[in-house]
Parts: structure tokens; sequence; C-alpha cells
């Protein structure tokens, strides 16, 4: 994969209850190039924005008040609209154990960042991200790690607009994390 990626075309949602972090994270997506944020305080509030924006990308806590990115999340991955329930879903979080992380990554996550965040960790996901997006097509989420077969099923749009045939394993899987 790549080490420098040109993000001033990419459009960023940022769902974050704390209005301090999502300051912070304005700033390091802009200091990466990014022109076009959006900004939610929760899950529901988000879900208007991909509704309504369609970002490139949504970063997004875990544990916020009244609408979670868990319920974020599984309301996103069930939407009918192909297009908005394959939209690549980066959760950033302070809360990063274990059993954080694989249900994110049974909901549909695309990568996870724990906070504090370190802006060129939070660089190397987003582009990987998007990268990978551009390979491969469009996925509600990355396999979960423990799966012996090494894949799940997920709704996949390539950019041809056909079906990928690509399969992961549990280490390609860990890497994307």
């Amino acid at each position: 994969m790549r080490e420098k990626w040109d993000l001033s075309g990419v459009s960023c949602l940022i769902v974050e209850d704390n209005s301090h972090m999502r300051t912070i994270l304005r700033s390091v997506l802009s200091g990466f190039g990014m022109r076009t944020l959006f900004e939610a305080g929760d899950g529901a509030e988000a879900l208007e924005f991909v509704v309504d924006r369609r970002p490139d990308i949504v970063l997004c806590d875990w544990v916020m008040s009244l609408f979670g990115g868990n319920e974020f999340l599984r309301v996103l991955r069930a939407d009918r609209d192909r297009l908005l329930s394959t939209t690549p879903v980066l959760v950033v979080t302070a809360h990063a154990r274990r059993s954080t992380i694989l249900e994110a990554i049974d909901i549909g996550i695309h990568g996870f960042v724990a906070k504090p965040i370190a802006p060129v960790i939070l660089y190397r996901h987003i582009g990987e991200v998007l990268e990978r997006q551009g390979l491969y097509g469009r996925t509600r989420g990355i396999p979960r790690p423990e799966k012996s077969s090494g894949t799940r099923e997920t709704d996949t749009i390539a950019p041809s607009g056909m079906a990928p045939a690509a399969t992961s394993s549990r280490e390609s899987t860990l890497a994307l994390l």
C-alpha cells in the first residue's frame, strides 16, 4: 500500500459527541488536505448526514450518549441503498477493548483507531481504507479474524460494478486494524 494519498477530494463525516474532540479531528483532517468535512454529535445526526451528504468516509466514536456508534453502524449497514450501506466507517474511540473491536468488526467497520490518536496512524488508516475500496470495491466491513474460512458474507460493490472474488485471511484482517 502507498504511504501518501491525496485526500483533497475526499469528504469525511466526523461523528463524535465531544465537541473538543471534533475540533481536534477537524484540524487533523484539514491538515491532511481534506476540504469537505461534516460533523455530527451522535449517531442519529450522523445518519441524516450520510443520507443527505454521502461522505466518502465516516470517522465514528463508539460510545456516545443517546445514539452511539454501534447503533449508527447497525442502521447504516441495514440500509437498502447499497451505496449507503457500504459507506466506509473507521471507528475512532478510547474504548479499544478486544470485545469492542470484535463487536465493531461483526457489525461492519473498515478500521479501528484507538484514542488518543496519532495523526500519522489516522492518515494511514484513512488512506488504506480508501485505497482498498478503490482496488476491491465497497463492502459492509472487514471479516472477523476468528473465522476459520477467513471470509464473511459482505455486500460488495466493485469499482467496475461487479462483485470481486477477493477473500481475506485472519492475518490480513488483523493488519487492516
